[in-house]
């Protein structure tokens, strides 16, 4: 038998090893991060994953951010453009000619370090990718966005993409004023958990350039070596000993970190966020690059993978989780296979020759359970019909079609020294009961399925789709404006001061709107308000909804085919071509209609655009939205002061 058989039936081998016989390989993820740099003109991790792994449909290739070292498609110096531009190639080459799937996610060096011009660094490189114009080529998230983005495997596995560079920019990046579907750190942790609940019956792969834990450099790992003879870690030959003084750098970065290292403030709170959201889940692998070298760590409930050898190598520190370790080039794989098991195998070069160093079984998800909330239904209670003072909790199947309720009543509860200072107010609205419709999600409008959780800082909202594919907000009348202050002010008096405040904006003002706008002739939505009652099919926000006044209403109120896009969006497409106009008489219609209903809560975000064809260039009309501050009013002595 000829030495290429051989070969053949080991890989047969080692793609089957740890799956019980019948069992077979359904999906596998090929993990290379840091392939930025070329090493005597090529990327030697790419032939050997193109060598190694079959590619097919079922292989899927994500590189790890990192994907550019030199100054990106934006350098200084044609040499500099023409090299990035091949480091690229060949990174988005590496399934040429198959049916596999490439996936890039941005890192730190894609941001330029972090420095002054990182936003228009990753788009520019983001932009290069989409205009190859190939379906199975993906640069996630885009335009500098964090994210999270849901990619799907196949049925039974997903991959959660977000860009971790975004929580350590300094500079610029994509905010309140961008198209980004999370603008917030707040709003992402949100949509991050949204994605993991309506997945939790699947393999959860949450990728990212930065990882969570590391026993490398950026974990803040340092040997006596590195005490002694602190260059070493920048030039291995560089033996210059420097006791004592030594000390002082590991000891700083160790401690303190740099913007890229795990102790560094930023990049901890992204940990503890990250941890808090995902720890009821045991069906979350997660997986970065970010330090030069291979690492597989276990905590207490999950896996995680470190696979950032693509061009470069450092140190690893040993450590009671760290399962396997290689300071060297290579890659991992992840294969899932139709029973739902996970393998996890690295890959080691040593020159040119690549080794397969580690195989481990690491999960079968098919039975995993989900220990997260969940909220217990009471027995329904003698309550009548309806009520004014609604209880904590009221079981869905108790309701027939509406209920009498007050939105709250606690604002109306005050002494007349403190009606004085902080203002009548609309106080008696919001206490006065009305009769309002039940909403069940499963029933209202033909059903409701939810896309995601939104909000600012006070409102509590939730995007949902209609039967039609048609979006949705339903969002809670009353706020909360604990999101809205700062740390050093939460749980003070200032905090009761400003919850008070929200007596001043009208409960129901937004009901007064449509006529009005009608008369105006400004676009405008219809909404309706109902009591959410404490129903299971919210899922995970039972909790935030349950037994709340709401209001809905649409997100697109023109024409269905009609495009909508954002602010940023139109000023850029005007950047573009002076071809391009906005409806200026519409606009300041619209204005107008805002000065005299009083809404002065008119951020960028509350202004959408609809998109019309002149035939010449692209007309932008307004479509106003969220009409919650309209008729603010607060007659008391403060905000008289």
């Amino acid at each position: 038998m000829g030495q290429k058989y051989i070969a053949f039936f080991f890989l047969i081998f080692i793609f089957t090893k740890g799956f019980s016989q019948g069992d077979s390989i359904e999906a596998r993820i090929i993990l290379i991060g840091d392939a930025g740099k070329l090493n005597s003109g090529r990327i030697p991790v790419i032939d050997a994953a193109r060598n190694l792994i079959p590619f097919n449909k079922k292989t899927t290739i994500l590189f790890l951010g990192d994907n550019l070292y030199t100054g990106g498609l934006a350098g200084e110096s044609p040499t500099d453009h023409k090299e990035a531009k091949a480091i690229l190639d060949s990174q988005a080459n590496i399934a040429s000619g198959t049916d596999a799937k490439v996936i890039f996610i941005p890192g730190n060096h894609d941001w330029y370090g972090g420095a002054k011009y990182g936003l228009e660094n990753v788009k520019i490189q983001g932009e290069y990718i989409h205009e190859l114009k190939n379906k199975n080529v993906q640069f996630l998230p885009t335009d500098g966005c964090p994210g999270p983005v849901n990619y799907a495997v196949n049925d039974h596995a997903i991959i959660v993409v977000f860009d971790s560079q975004w929580f350590l920019q300094k500079g610029e990046k994509p905010g309140l004023k961008s198209d980004c579907s999370s603008k917030t750190e707040e709003q992402f942790y949100k949509e991050l958990s949204s994605i993991l609940w309506e997945n939790k019956s699947k393999l959860v792969i949450l990728a990212a350039h930065h990882p969570l834990i590391s026993y490398g450099i950026h974990g803040g790992y340092f040997t006596l070596k590195q005490h002694i003879f602190p260059f070493t870690d920048w030039k291995p030959d560089l033996w210059i000993p420097l006791p004592v003084m030594g000390s002082i750098y590991p000891i700083a970065r160790g401690v303190f970190g740099s913007p890229q290292d795990l102790p560094y403030p930023a990049y901890a709170n992204m940990i503890t966020k990250i941890e808090k959201i995902v720890a009821p889940y045991s069906n979350v692998l997660f997986v970065a690059g970010h330090e030069h070298n291979l690492q597989l760590i276990k905590d207490k409930e999950h896996f995680h993978i470190i696979s950032g050898a693509g061009s470069k190598k450092t140190r690893i520190s040993n450590g009671k989780d760290l399962l396997y370790k290689a300071e060297s080039f290579g890659f991992a794989t992840l294969n899932i296979s139709k029973n739902k098991n996970v393998q996890i195998d690295f890959y080691t070069l040593d020159n040119d020759s690549a080794t397969h160093s580690y195989t481990k079984h690491l999960l079968n998800f098919s039975s995993l359970a989900n220990k997260a909330n969940t909220t217990t239904i009471p027995e329904p209670a003698n309550i009548k019909r309806y009520v004014t003072t609604i209880p904590k909790s009221i079981p869905v199947e108790y309701f027939t079609d509406s209920v009498i309720v007050a939105v709250n009543t606690r604002y109306d509860r005050i002494s007349g020294f403190h009606r004085m200072i902080s203002g009548k107010n609309y106080r008696k609205e919001w206490a006065t009961p009305v009769q309002l419709k039940i909403f069940r999600i499963n029933e209202e409008m033909g059903g409701f399925k939810i896309r995601k959780l939104g909000g600012g800082h006070q409102t509590k909202s939730l995007k949902l789709l209609d039967k039609n594919g048609r979006s949705w907000t339903l969002r809670t009348v009353d706020k909360d404006v604990e999101g809205a202050l700062p740390e050093a002010l939460k749980g003070t008096i200032a905090q009761s001061i400003v919850q008070d405040m929200i007596s001043a904006q009208a409960p129901y003002g937004a009901l007064v709107i449509p006529p009005i706008a009608e008369a105006a002739n400004v676009i405008h939505t219809n909404p309706k308000y109902y009591f959410v009652p404490d129903d299971p099919d919210l899922g995970p926000y039972r909790n935030i909804f349950a037994n709340k006044v709401c209001l809905l209403e649409i997100e697109n109120p023109v024409e269905e085919e009609t495009n909508i896009i954002s602010t940023e969006k139109v000023m850029a497409k005007m950047m573009q071509d002076s071809k391009n106009h906005v409806d200026q008489e519409a606009v300041l219609n619209a204005r107008l209609l805002d000065m005299v209903i009083g809404d002065w809560d008119r951020h960028p975000d509350q202004w959408k655009f609809g998109t019309a064809d002149t035939g010449v260039g692209k007309l932008y009309f307004p479509v106003p939205r969220d009409r919650d501050q309209a008729f603010f009013n607060s007659n008391g002595l403060l905000i008289k002061i």
